[in-house]
């Protein structure tokens, strides 16, 4: 059974447009790539691709990796700039290098050689209006420009989502694929890195299952979020449970467990979702369904379809 799913209410859109190749036959690789593809290219996100909010610097540096099941392949790219589809160069680290994460002047760099880098980057104007409130709010505290108490400040004043495309899909042969894209934390430190870009945390996929998470990259990283949740699938324990008992234990651990959600895809085509947070939607496209659906999940609850 051929199946994908993706996070959030913008995932629908990313849904639809795997569903295209796997409905096909097409592969669920090429069904993750496009999937994220889609929201990175819509520049009115203001948490995936070029049209999110910039660093600290007034730049947007991109996370992305894509992972393989069958073959345990996977790559992987971190604080890149001037990439408009960072899953693309993530696919191209796990294709054609012997590497699986490529970081920083480097990633940018890779993009040149497979042509897809783009040379000039403009912030949405939302994004630089914001971007200059802070600095200059930034400026006018006591704090040295240049010093790590002044990018704080700018960095911290206001709370802004970050909500990461993840995305996992099952094709006709039975491979799963694991994928997740972001600009990342608003206003962060530059060079930060989050949880999206790093196998097993943000993302994760075997021939067992596969599971992407979104939220708070720094308490994300700290669980292994996405292993852990494939980890269950791995003791024949179906994806919408195996979703439960990872929130569960992490309810139980009660420590850096804010703002943690994930979606699961196991090897049968079984569907799950967990979130620490009151509730999580997300999106999700079968052979059982007749249209891709919008669903939610809440804290600590088994999904039900």
């Amino acid at each position: 059974m051929k199946a994908i799913i993706a996070t959030w209410s913008f995932g629908l859109k990313a849904v639809e447009a795997g569903w295209r190749i796997l409905r096909n036959g097409g592969s669920a690789l090429d069904a993750v790539e496009a999937s994220i593809r889609e929201i990175e290219n819509d520049f009115s996100n203001r948490s995936v691709g070029l049209g999110g909010y910039p660093n600290i610097a007034g730049f947007v540096e991109l996370d992305a990796a894509i992972m393989e099941g069958s073959t345990l392949r996977a790559g992987s790219v971190a604080a890149v700039r001037n990439v408009q589809n960072p899953i693309s160069l993530a696919r191209k680290v796990m294709e054609k290098t012997p590497h699986v994460m490529i970081v920083g002047e480097g990633a940018t760099k890779l993009a040149k050689i497979f042509g897809l880098y783009v040379e000039k980057v403009d912030l949405q104007p939302e994004a630089r209006m914001e971007w200059e409130r802070r600095l200059k709010t930034a400026v006018s505290t006591p704090q040295k420009e240049g010093t790590i108490e002044f990018w704080l400040k700018m960095a911290a004043e206001g709370h802004y989502n970050h909500d990461t495309i993840g995305c996992v899909a099952m094709d006709d042969n039975k491979n799963i694929v694991a994928g997740c894209s972001t600009s990342g934390y608003a206003f962060k430190l530059v060079g930060r890195v989050g949880d999206s870009p790093i196998i097993g945390s943000g993302l994760y996929a075997n021939s067992f299952g596969g599971a992407a998470a979104t939220g708070l990259g720094e308490n994300i990283m700290i669980h292994n979020v996405s292993r852990m949740v494939v980890g269950f699938m791995e003791q024949g324990i179906p994806a919408d449970e195996a979703a439960e008992k990872t929130v569960q234990h992490l309810l139980k651990i009660g420590r850096r467990i804010d703002r943690i959600s994930f979606v699961s895809l196991d090897k049968d085509g079984c569907f799950g979702a967990g979130t620490t947070e009151k509730s999580f939607q997300f999106a999700a496209m079968s052979d059982a369904f007749s249209e891709p659906r919008l669903l939610m999940v809440e804290k600590g609850v088994r999904l039900s379809l």
